[in-house]
């Protein structure tokens, strides 16, 4: 069986993207639709509707997102191919930035603030003297290389720190 990775943005789907390879996940891209994740919250992109209908078999989905309020909708055409049972939602609330305060040691002035993740990160963290732009770009080099262990890490912390409702996950469940 393979699985259909869905990232709610492009800066999960980096994230992904460098777990996946630095070889740190349950599954490997061999294990993916098309080996990539996919920046999609909603399975009628007509993209993924054609991958999943020209795959015809059963696959798993992963969302991976830090709003997973909205219920994922099954076309009539993918019912044979998607099944509800099959939907594990991964989640990173409040937002993805949360892992970036995670590695600064600033998760305890971050709660004192009244900002949001975003905001905190882009008025407090630097990497090679780049300011935190929100960009895909910022998370790659920042976690990228050597630097993975630290995401792993963070992961783990979060896990330890962030509670989730019953039916959502956390990223540190895919790790190996």
């Amino acid at each position: 069986m393979k699985y259909l990775m869905m990232c709610e943005g492009n800066n999960e789907k980096a994230i992904m993207n460098l777990l996946l390879d630095a070889n740190k996940l349950k599954i490997t891209r061999d294990d993916l639709i098309e080996l990539t994740p996919f920046h999609v919250r909603q399975l009628s992109n007509p993209t993924i509707i054609s991958m999943l209908k020209n795959y015809n078999k059963e696959v798993t989905i992963l969302r991976i997102g830090d709003t997973q309020k909205d219920k994922l909708i099954i076309p009539k055409e993918l019912k044979d191919i998607v099944s509800s049972n099959r939907i594990y939602k991964y989640c990173t609330l409040p937002e993805i930035e949360i892992l970036l305060i995670i590695n600064e040691g600033l998760y305890n002035e971050f709660l004192k603030s009244k900002d949001k993740p975003k905001g905190f990160a882009i008025k407090n963290i630097r990497y090679n003297k780049v300011k935190y732009n929100q960009s895909s770009e910022f998370f790659v080099n920042y976690y990228g290389g050597k630097r993975i262990s630290n995401l792993v890490d963070n992961l783990k912390k979060y896990k330890h720190i962030k509670k989730h409702n019953k039916d959502e996950l956390y990223l540190a469940d895919l790790l190996k």
